[in-house]
């Protein structure tokens, strides 16, 4: 009975820890019409943040998932000057360096552009009810005394969580003739760290567009 009752408590541990892993939901996409997938010859990965290492962090995730489809992706970070793109940190590209930026990425040869902007962080509450989970003392006990084993039954108290949940926007372009064809919206709930919100974003946004028919692998 013991070795069942710190199974059942492993496993709840292990389960408990595996949903700390947020998750991304893309809640909207749009696609030009009459657009067929091509073959894109290298994709630039552009985060709008004024903060690098967030920006870089989120910008690599989504280059290495493109990779697993074989497509060849570039990070912002690694090819524009760290205030090129919001030089004033609002979230939003800088208007006086839109056609420069344009002019930078075609001259490095990058033929499409994937545009991220953060649209919104929202928090919110939650009351988590408390359990109670029976579990018997080990041993043998004889009718007369059964009601001993009634005494060990473990609780665990209500608690309150927050939680916070960002949106964000991806907006792909055609560097041809710099014309957006590809667009979504989505929604990550509660990631736990920088980490882990770039591994859940970056494998919904790329499966979701890699799926809209766009790119070529």
């Amino acid at each position: 009975m013991k070795k069942l009752f710190t199974t059942v408590m492993f496993l709840f541990i292990v389960s408990h820890l595996s949903s700390c892993t947020s998750v991304t939901d893309m809640t909207g996409t749009w696609k030009k019409s009459s657009v067929t997938a091509k073959k894109y010859n290298k994709i630039a990965v552009l985060g709008l943040s004024g903060d690098v290492v967030k920006r870089s962090s989120v910008e690599n995730a989504v280059v290495a998932e493109f990779r697993k489809y074989g497509i060849t992706a570039v990070a912002g970070t690694d090819v524009l000057p760290d205030s090129f793109m919001d030089s004033d940190k609002d979230g939003k590209a800088d208007d006086k360096n839109k056609d420069a930026i344009a002019a930078k990425l075609k001259e490095l040869g990058i033929d499409g552009s994937m545009v991220l902007s953060l649209l919104d962080v929202k928090e919110s509450e939650h009351y988590v009810p408390g359990t109670a989970y029976y579990s018997p003392y080990s041993g043998y006990y004889p009718f007369n005394s059964y009601y001993w084993g009634t005494y060990n039954t473990v609780y665990t108290p209500g608690y309150t969580t927050k939680s916070k949940n960002y949106f964000l926007s991806s907006n792909f372009y055609d560097m041809s003739d710099e014309q957006l064809i590809w667009s979504a919206q989505s929604e990550t709930i509660n990631p736990q760290s920088l980490q882990d919100f770039s591994a859940s974003f970056s494998k919904a946004l790329v499966e979701e567009f890699m799926g809209s028919n766009i790119a070529k692998k």
